[in-house]
């Protein structure tokens, strides 16, 4: 019989991507709601099965069309190496087979409320002096 059960990967309490950028886990009990938000997924498929969503939160934040051709893609390049390097220093994760999908971006904006949501984890994107939330959820499932 095949037992599923929910996983998160661990938080990694500060990842510098570059030298002006970097990722630092908070720890906020407050819900955080956000509609205008930048989304990139990554699928997971091996004896680990379902996706990690990463959400780069833009509320209130007047962004021009340079200011989006430079962020956009360090989002979706830091969520990849903070996926990977999640993975690979993950006790369980790490010692189990899997396969991570390439990151699939969505620039369509969808609520998302951590108040009505499990296995979220929120990070500071912080480049040079700005600072962006960037909840991720993981909803992911183990054979036992």
């Amino acid at each position: 019989m095949e037992v599923l059960k929910p996983i998160e990967l661990s938080r990694i309490e500060e990842l510098k991507i570059l030298q002006n950028v970097r990722l630092l886990n908070k720890f906020d009990l407050n819900p955080i709601r956000s509609t205008e938000n930048l989304m990139v997924q990554f699928d997971v498929a091996g004896d680990v099965r379902g996706c990690i969503t990463c959400y780069l939160c833009l509320d209130d934040k007047e962004l021009s069309t340079s200011d989006k051709n430079y962020l956009f893609p360090l989002f979706v390049e830091s969520m990849n190496i903070l996926i990977g390097k999640q993975i690979s220093i993950d006790e369980v994760m790490g010692q189990i087979p899997l396969r991570l999908s390439s990151p699939k971006l969505s620039l369509s904006a969808r609520e998302i409320n951590t108040a009505k949501r499990n296995l979220t984890q929120k990070y500071d994107f912080e480049i040079e002096e700005t600072i962006y939330p960037i909840l991720i959820e993981y909803s992911l499932q183990a054979l036992n």
